[in-house]
């Protein structure tokens, strides 16, 4: 499990692995912290769920709401776990436990977007990769 940044022009790519869909989006929050913040000190855990019509939908929303929630808190998103993966056709639900913290502020992500946003799943491995506007 690993995320790597790659060029882009303006804003922030990334792409996120895992050996399954739920390891590559726990990697992917970790990817998005680490563009806000090279360390942030856990203050706050907190849970929520999402759920979306596919999978692509799906990472954009999970990432979105940390990012939010963090936000609302007046903290830094620290990244988060995923204690439930439910997958059905048309409608795919997530629920998650994150946390959020204090730390060195460094970029300003304005959010999670669909440009270049791809998912591609084998048997073994998942790899997720994520524009962010900054």
């Amino acid at each position: 499990m690993s995320f790597k940044f790659l060029e882009h022009t303006a804003d922030v790519l990334f792409q996120a692995e895992g050996q399954t869909f739920e390891s590559a989006l726990e990697e992917a929050s970790k990817a998005l912290s680490t563009t806000i913040s090279d360390k942030v000190q856990k203050k706050k855990e907190f849970e929520f769920e999402e759920s979306a019509v596919n999978i692509e939908e799906l990472v954009v929303a999970a990432l979105s709401r940390l990012l939010v929630e963090s936000e609302i808190l007046g903290l830094l998103p620290g990244g988060f776990n995923i204690t439930s993966f439910n997958e059905k056709p048309g409608n795919l639900q997530v629920k998650i436990k994150a946390w959020a913290g204090e730390g060195k502020q460094k970029t300003i992500v304005k959010g999670v977007t669909y440009g270049m946003l791809k998912v591609e799943r084998t048997k073994n491995k998942c790899i997720i990769q994520v524009l962010l506007d900054i």
